[in-house]
């Protein structure tokens, strides 16, 4: 009697196993994500969300323990905690690594289109078209990484000490330099550059070692750079896609397919989450300029054309020269024909 009972209980437990997918043997998958973003910045807003979509897909499947504002490591050392496996995931700030990702470096400068219309198009070209898929996975692979969908971080925006107005009114005044190349970008500008690391940015600004933060408008309230400005220069209707969530290879590839196809899709998810949510950010941020009776100014299209022709001819002549250091001008080339119609808002890919 015993025995059959057994046998019956096997019985069920077998058809519970077959029909719904439950698995004794099955684990939790427990993963290490690092960032060097504060909580509040939309790196890690984008992030989080991302990271609970996923446990929400798998039902709890994959728990992801999370490290941010550096806890882990500053923003040059995110790339090798990954590489190397001390994490399986990052916030990648993709900019801070030009020698180890030259082609990636492409994604971090402006796309003059709306929102979601520019994130399809550079989804297109790094994650969709044949020809450029190609190449930005063989970057990746070099580095033991594997790249999900980019974010919309939002223009960049010049916040300033003074009352500014147009580009003319930055002639003989001081703003921060981000990348070596916007040096001559300032001063093809009449603008003096200076040198000065994102940490210090809100000291230098209130004490006048610089008069104007060039750097992501999204940035001015977690890093309250509004707070000690009298204007903030809109420069027109752009945005950059960047700081997407980056795997280590070796475990994406001992991933179960599922669990693959749950990342993939709320990254992507996330990134049409975050062209809307960045216009929230936005306003927000412009609200809290006027709040402490700084002026929020949008350049004129004449002025924004004149900008962007000076900062695109730097930038890609930086790109360029950095992949052909690293033996990738050919590949460049092939990225840049489709980057330079995009960027400039022209056609669809």
């Amino acid at each position: 009697m015993e025995r059959r009972w057994f046998k019956g209980m096997l019985g069920v437990v077998g058809f519970f196993v077959f029909n719904f997918g439950i698995s004794w043997g099955q684990q939790v998958i427990k993963l290490k994500f690092s960032s060097s973003f504060m909580p509040g910045e939309p790196p890690n807003v984008y992030a989080n969300h991302t990271l609970d979509l996923v446990e929400q897909k798998t039902s709890g499947r994959v728990k992801i323990e999370r490290f941010m504002a550096g806890a882990l490591g500053g923003p040059y050392e995110q790339l090798g905690l990954v590489r190397s496996g001390a994490v399986d995931i990052v916030s990648l700030h993709v900019d801070q690594f030009p020698q180890d990702l030259p082609l990636f470096q492409v994604t971090n400068t402006e796309v003059l289109l709306p929102h979601d219309v520019g994130l399809k198009m550079v989804t297109a070209i790094v994650h969709e078209k044949p020809e450029t898929k190609k190449i930005f996975e063989e970057e990746q692979k070099r580095n033991n990484i594997k790249i999900l969908h980019l974010y919309c971080n939002g223009p960049t925006g010049i916040t300033l000490k003074f009352d500014g107005k147009t580009l003319a009114d930055l002639k003989g005044k001081k703003i921060n330099a981000i990348a070596p190349f916007h040096r001559k970008v300032w001063e093809e500008l009449g603008v003096i550059p200076v040198n000065v690391s994102i940490p210090e940015l809100y000291e230098s600004l209130s004490r006048g070692v610089i008069d104007g933060i060039f750097m992501a408008t999204a940035a001015n309230v977690p890093l309250k750079w509004y707070e000690v400005a009298k204007s903030h220069l809109v420069l027109g209707q752009h945005t950059i896609f960047s700081t997407p969530l980056a795997f280590n290879l070796d475990k994406w590839n001992k991933l179960p397919e599922e669990v693959k196809k749950a990342f993939l899709e709320a990254s992507y998810e996330t990134a049409q989450w975050s062209t809307k949510q960045i216009e929230k950010v936005l306003e927000d941020t412009y609200k809290k300029f006027e709040e402490r009776g700084a002026k929020v100014r949008r350049l004129s299209d004449e002025e924004v054309k004149k900008f962007f022709t000076v900062l695109f001819k730097y930038s890609t002549e930086d790109w360029l020269k950095r992949c052909k250091d690293a033996g990738k001008e050919k590949e460049a080339q092939v990225v840049l024909k489709y980057w330079e119609e995009v960027r400039w808002g022209k056609k669809a890919l």
